[in-house]
């Protein structure tokens, strides 16, 4: 019998080595449940393409930012980014497929913490505090909502992430809670979102004309 292998042994033994190289490689970690997954830069990643051979059509027409706005941290806060993000209702139902079902997941939230009929009348926001330096520290009470010379300050605030209430950011970490405001701040007027001397100014009117330009698009599809 010759020493060498044939070819379709050969290809046998290759076969086998690469099946066991693939499950020898690490899984990667499903993100922590209640956690927005993030990138490296903190952000929320786009959403999964569709598989192949089909493509499905979504029934909402906002990504996540186009309902959000940011302030970005200057002098004595910086290294920290906040994200706040619209929990309305009427809002959610125009956002796109997952960003619609994390949204709203994250707004059932609240009736574990406040009771129901005044958790619907009540402004919510989603909030998310992102640390680009080491041990960023940040206050979640001093995110304030001003219109037109009035100020409102957060009723509840109910931590997502477990870290949350430690107050202290990791390099690159993204923490989230749940902000309600009083009821009846209407929110297509003119919200400017403050957290110590940063503001996002007029950020706010691009949220409500996408959301309005969401809610035209949606009639007419209908």
């Amino acid at each position: 019998m010759s020493s060498t292998s044939s070819p379709r042994a050969r290809a046998a033994h290759l076969a086998l080595a690469l099946a066991a190289l693939a499950c020898a490689a690490p899984q990667p970690e499903a993100p922590p449940p209640g956690e927005i997954p993030v990138d490296a830069a903190g952000g929320v990643p786009p959403p999964a393409a569709a598989p192949a051979g089909g493509v499905e059509s979504p029934t909402g027409y906002l990504g996540w930012e186009d309902l959000s706005v940011r302030l970005v941290g200057q002098g004595p806060t910086a290294g920290l980014r906040i994200d706040v993000t619209t929990l309305d209702p009427d809002a959610i139902r125009l956002a796109a497929d997952d960003i619609r079902t994390y949204l709203g997941d994250q707004r059932s939230r609240i009736a574990q913490h406040v009771p129901g009929a005044e958790a619907e009348r009540l402004t919510v926001f989603l909030v998310g505090y992102t640390g680009f330096e080491k041990e960023v520290r940040f206050d979640p009470t001093r995110l304030q909502i001003r219109i037109e010379g009035s100020t409102y300050y957060p009723q509840t605030i109910i931590p997502i992430s477990p870290t949350f209430d430690r107050r202290v950011l990791d390099l690159y970490e993204t923490v989230y809670g749940i902000y309600l405001f009083p009821a009846g701040i209407d929110l297509d007027a003119m919200l400017e979102f403050q957290y110590a001397e940063l503001s996002s100014g007029g950020a706010w009117r691009d949220v409500v004309r996408r959301v309005q330009r969401a809610r035209t698009r949606r009639q007419g599809d209908g």
